[in-house]
């Protein structure tokens, strides 16, 4: 669905929201695509089922996949480095495009 521009730092954000809510100990590109769909509002956080206790889990934040790591840091330093940069729905598609691709990798 097209809409307006999103902020990078955002989708990681929610990103990373995303992966606890489901009690994952790792972000992982899937968890983009998910907080995309999130920010966008064509998925609610109920959507994605019943939330993980964050007690359960202690106080340790998941994890960021290697190769995510590896590819948020270039596409934020492409972005210049910007926290407030945003990706329109053209830059979203090819962020997710290489995000699917790790993921299936």
């Amino acid at each position: 669905m097209a809409g307006e521009p999103l902020r990078f730092t955002e989708i990681l954000t929610t990103a990373a929201a995303v992966a606890s809510f489901l009690g994952d100990s790792e972000v992982r590109p899937r968890h983009v695509a998910l907080a995309v769909q999130v920010l966008r509002g064509e998925l609610r956080f109920e959507d994605l089922g019943r939330p993980s206790s964050p007690l359960g889990r202690g106080s340790r934040s998941p994890a960021v996949h290697v190769g995510l790591r590896e590819t948020v840091q270039r596409w934020f330093t492409e972005l210049g480095s910007d926290p407030f940069a945003e990706l329109g729905d053209d830059g979203i598609t090819r962020f997710l495009a290489e995000l699917a691709a790790l993921e299936h990798a």
